[in-house]
């Protein structure tokens, strides 16, 4: 793949001797999280034999960033391959560099989570390492790799990762006398999903129930909750007829649900939840706090 930004081999001096412009990336799975890998394809430059006739590349040190709408994230230095022999500076020579970066479950997890809306762009920031005969210090470049979403997606799905998202809940603006208990219900819901990522399942579906009882706190009391949430809707009587369907199938998932948390009084222990329960939960309340606050 070419770099949206390529990377020169320099001095401060202004002299070139090199170009990154190809760069080939992989994924390999370790035995305590990943491993991205980054191959880099270096050209050197035509130049006469004399110049720098004993010019090395040492090392290039590689600092690794993600890109995520208009923030840069640091995510670490690179390592070189443990084998790399340095490279001579010979003209029209060319050379690959490998650079991984190594990165837990956990947070690879997270990583892949936030990459879904398209493409991926990682980016770098490096300096590189002569030895030989050399006048000034090398300098600093800067360069990028755009991966396409269907080539990441690729990668990711043959680790056999289990991916998710969640329902986008769109909260009225801040001026809407509905904003306040769609917003906390987006908290509670953001909190579901978090206990969900550490695995305490028991208070993801807790947190999930907790959402929803924020947004029926802005019903007023001895009010129909549904018909109140639902007054909004108007135009075609089918629109409402089918909404009130959906969330009165929804009350009823939410009268079991209440079960699974076990009751203390009842000597009731909580359910034996697995992962895929909770997500199914997640997604339920997620879709119902959406649909509401956008009528």
């Amino acid at each position: 793949m070419e770099l949206q930004q390529s990377m020169r081999i320099a001095d401060q001096g202004g002299s070139g001797y090199a170009n990154i412009e190809t760069c080939s990336f992989y994924i390999e799975k370790t035995f305590s999280g990943y491993e991205l890998q980054f191959n880099f394809q270096v050209s050197c430059f035509s130049r006469k034999e004399d110049d720098h006739p004993s010019l090395f590349l040492q090392d290039l040190h590689v600092k690794l960033y993600f890109h995520q709408s208009d923030k840069k994230i640091l995510l670490g230095q690179m390592a070189t391959e443990i084998n790399y022999q340095p490279r001579k500076i010979a003209s029209n020579y060319e050379f690959s560099l490998k650079k991984n970066f190594f990165i837990s479950t956990d947070d690879f997890i997270r990583l892949v989570n936030q990459t879904y809306g398209g493409d991926v762009l990682f980016g770098f920031e490096v300096v590189p390492v002569f030895s030989g005969q050399m006048r000034y210090e090398p300098t600093q470049q800067h360069g990028w790799l755009r991966i396409p979403q269907t080539i990441w997606l690729e990668k990711i799905n043959a680790l056999d990762l289990d991916r998710f998202e969640l329902i986008t809940i769109r909260v009225p603006v801040a001026s809407s006398h509905l904003h306040k208990p769609f917003a906390d219900a987006v908290e509670k819901i953001r909190e579901a999903e978090k206990l969900y990522e550490r695995g305490e399942l028991l208070g993801a579906a807790v947190a999930c129930r907790a959402a929803w009882n924020t947004v029926l706190s802005s019903v007023p009391p001895s009010t129909p909750r549904l018909e109140y949430m639902l007054a909004p809707l108007t135009g075609d009587p089918r629109r409402k007829a089918f909404a009130q369907a959906v969330l009165n199938g929804f009350h009823d998932v939410i009268n079991k649900g209440v079960h699974l948390e076990g009751n203390v009084k009842t000597s009731t222990p909580p359910a034996d939840l697995k992962p895929e329960d909770v997500l199914l939960c997640i997604h339920w309340y997620a879709a119902a706090i959406g649909y509401l606050s956008r009528i």
